[in-house]
């Protein structure tokens, strides 16, 4: 009987970490502007040297040299605030997954240090990684925003991409295709947005560049260590066919279904 009942205990523990996930939100949906949607905010430095329109499968955003415009999560007046004050915790420990469909329509630049398109994912402690986009190149930006490690690839072509943190490194992948990795950075200079806490970037943030791009949809997966391994969903599949066969057998011998024992 004892016996019996551990069985249900480790059935049903093992069933409760099964059924655990991640926390998936979606930033944009890929339709519309992003502000028009609870998690992002539209900025930009100038009044004009900017457009941003939607079109079928997200929103074109193009910049001219001098502009700095984007979307994160953060209001920047009267001071840095999140949009959604839900917006999840990004612990490194657990790791998280930022995920977007961009192309790249066209991106020139003055600096072989900027881009006119960039991503920046930060964690809870404000480390993380920038990521700058050119036509025919993905790159990292060093803690004192030179050029760092790379890809070639062609960025016009619409792609689905992640970008991961776990630990002290980032990885960011095409699909299932792991295309660039390296370490995170603690960028200090400038300190805005770079000390802001589980801060998202999406745009030309430099005004070195100029840059047009197709910005489709946003998703960001929290707390990655929650999702169960393979292996744990069928060890717990093989404790719940035996949990059912260990009732099977009581209830053979002691009595009708739903009896009480």
């Amino acid at each position: 009987m004892k016996r019996i009942k551990f069985g249900y205990l480790i059935c049903f523990w093992l069933i409760l970490c099964s059924s655990a996930r991640s926390e998936l939100v979606t930033l944009y949906g890929g339709s519309g502007l992003p502000a028009a949607e609870p998690w992002l905010v539209f900025g930009a430095d100038t009044i004009g040297g900017w457009s941003q329109t939607a079109v079928a499968g997200g929103v074109r955003l193009t910049t001219d040299l001098p502009t700095r415009s984007g979307y994160s999560n953060y209001n920047p007046f009267p001071s840095p605030a999140y949009k959604n004050p839900a917006f999840p915790q990004l612990r490194r420990s657990d790791g998280f997954e930022l995920s977007f469909r961009t192309s790249l329509l066209s991106e020139s630049h003055t600096n072989a240090n900027r881009a006119g398109y960039s991503v920046i994912l930060l964690a809870q402690d404000a480390r993380g990684i920038e990521l700058g986009f050119w036509q025919n190149e993905i790159w990292a930006q060093n803690t004192d925003f030179t050029h760092a490690e790379g890809v070639l690839i062609d960025t016009t072509i619409a792609r689905d991409y992640r970008l991961q943190i776990i630990g002290e490194e980032y990885r960011l992948f095409e699909g299932t295709t792991s295309l660039l990795s390296g370490a995170l950075r603690t960028y200090t200079s400038p300190t805005l947005p770079y000390t802001l806490p589980n801060y998202v970037y999406f745009g030309d943030n430099t005004t070195s560049a100029s840059g047009s791009f197709l910005q489709g949809f946003i998703r960001l997966e929290s707390n990655l260590s929650s999702v169960p391994e393979p292996s744990s969903m069928i060890l717990a599949s093989v404790f719940g066919i035996g949990c059912c066969a260990a009732r099977r057998m009581r209830n053979t011998s002691k009595g009708p279904i739903g009896s009480k024992v």
